[in-house]
């Protein structure tokens, strides 16, 4: 039995040391609605405290884009502070379409605040977390889109064989 919790101490080590995965979708209805036309979506991979943007585009703006940012904690529908910007280091700005690709680094405070790495990514994780990007005829933001978790096929895997080991333990009682 110590050998199978030692195990399972590995492997969770393991899965905890590697890469976690988000998404996020944006489109004007997350924004508003109203009148906004875009829609985009980018992967984001966190390692450490990196952020890296990737396969990320947008089209459709009613004009051209002229900032984007993280934006948090907020639920889905309610607005936050900005948090980092994307415009010119991730997004393309100055056009109604484009690409986000590129890394933001974590780092305390922000904006300003008491806002630690820790309390970020548990924010994060926890979906409280928006893209938006911004023009001129919506500078509040055209389009929006929460970055969602996408579990690992190593979390299943993890959750798998803490099951196995629980019916083994009880098994033996």
């Amino acid at each position: 039995m110590k050998t199978l919790f030692s195990f399972l101490a590995l492997v969770s080590t393991l899965t905890l040391a590697q890469a976690q995965s988000y998404i996020a979708t944006l489109d004007g209805a997350q924004d508003g609605g109203a009148g906004r036309m875009g829609s985009g979506s980018v992967m984001i991979t966190l390692t450490g405290t990196t952020l890296t943007f990737s396969a990320g585009s947008y089209s459709g703006l009613t004009t051209p884009a002229s900032a984007a940012h993280i934006h948090g904690p907020a639920v889905p529908g309610i607005n936050a502070g900005v948090l980092y910007s994307l415009g010119g280091s991730v997004v393309t700005i100055g056009s109604t379409a484009g690409t986000m690709s590129g890394n933001v680094n974590l780092i305390a405070n922000p904006a300003g605040g008491a806002y630690t790495v820790a309390q970020q990514l548990a924010d994060l994780n926890n979906g409280l977390w928006y893209v938006n990007i911004h023009d001129a005829t919506f500078p509040g933001g055209e389009i929006r889109g929460q970055i969602l978790p996408v579990p690992e096929p190593a979390t299943w895997a993890l959750g798998g064989l803490g099951a196995l080991g629980l019916l083994a333990w009880r098994r033996r009682k």
